[in-house]
């Protein structure tokens, strides 16, 4: 009897370290994933725009990491006045910080954070600046803008294949109206990957993905108001302006709809 009884408290005694240790490790474990969770939603980690299998796919991820979007003209930039010889930017006024560079634009085609007509002012750290400048004055750009930070400084969105001065976020317009895709393209990686897969941004709850899917017009077809579509136009060295700024707004408005669709769908 005594013998039995040690038995079934010794199963007993190996039973409850058995809970303690899945207990300890469910901890763990639940602690892991929100570490790992936090640390993809801080934007010092994982900021830049990562490879992705199709150039719909690195157009989405850098509209994922952008909080303002526009299309416009780089209307003066103003630096520092001890700063002014060295830059090669003479006259106008003064940046009204010491420690930025300021970059007007007009905004002809405002997306994402502006509007039409406005101007836009982007206060870049000075030591940016000066390692290597992201605009020049009078340039036609499409331009993709990181949040602003507590200093009230930010820059174009970047991605893990850029060098100083050639961000991803900045799109040259040329004097034919045609957007250069060369940085774009930098990122495509042609590997076959159903669903691209992006870091959430401050601004957005969800991440888009761009699948390639057949419709009833057939293959390569851009769906209207869905960032699941194919945008055939994306694989060429240049796109004709208007319709980049489609592919943008249509990717965009895809994506700021998906909080509200997902909100609709938990009620």
């Amino acid at each position: 009897m005594r013998e039995m009884c040690g038995n079934e408290s010794g199963v007993g005694v190996k039973d409850l370290r058995m809970r303690k240790r899945w207990m300890v490790a469910t901890a763990l474990l639940l602690l892991a994933m929100g570490m790992l969770r936090a640390s993809a939603q801080d934007p010092r980690n994982g900021g830049r725009v990562q490879p992705q299998a199709t150039a719909e796919d690195v157009l989405a991820a850098l509209i994922h990491h952008s909080a303002v979007i526009f299309a416009g003209q780089v209307y003066a930039i103003r630096v520092p006045p001890e700063m002014e010889a060295a830059s090669g930017v003479k006259g106008g006024l003064p940046s009204s910080r010491a420690d930025a560079v300021e970059v007007e634009f007009r905004v002809d085609m405002g997306i994402r954070g502006t509007s039409i007509g406005s101007n836009y002012v982007l206060r870049m750290p000075l030591s940016a600046w000066q390692q290597a400048p992201s605009f020049t004055l009078h340039q036609r750009v499409v331009t993709f803008l990181m949040p602003a930070d507590a200093a009230g400084f930010a820059g174009p969105v970047e991605g893990e294949s850029d060098i100083p001065g050639m961000d991803l976020g900045v799109m040259s317009v040329d004097s034919s109206n045609q957007v250069d895709l060369s940085r774009l393209e930098r990122l495509v990686t042609k590997k076959t990957i159903t669903t691209a897969t992006m870091l959430p941004s401050a601004n957005a709850s969800h991440a888009p993905s761009v699948t390639d899917v057949d419709t009833a017009q057939g293959r390569d077809t851009l769906i209207s108001g869905s960032s699941e579509g194919r945008m055939p136009e994306l694989r060429n060295k240049t796109v004709p302006f208007l319709a980049f700024v489609r592919d943008v707004s249509v990717l965009s408005a895809a994506e700021d709809q998906q909080p509200r669709t997902a909100n609709a769908s938990a009620n």
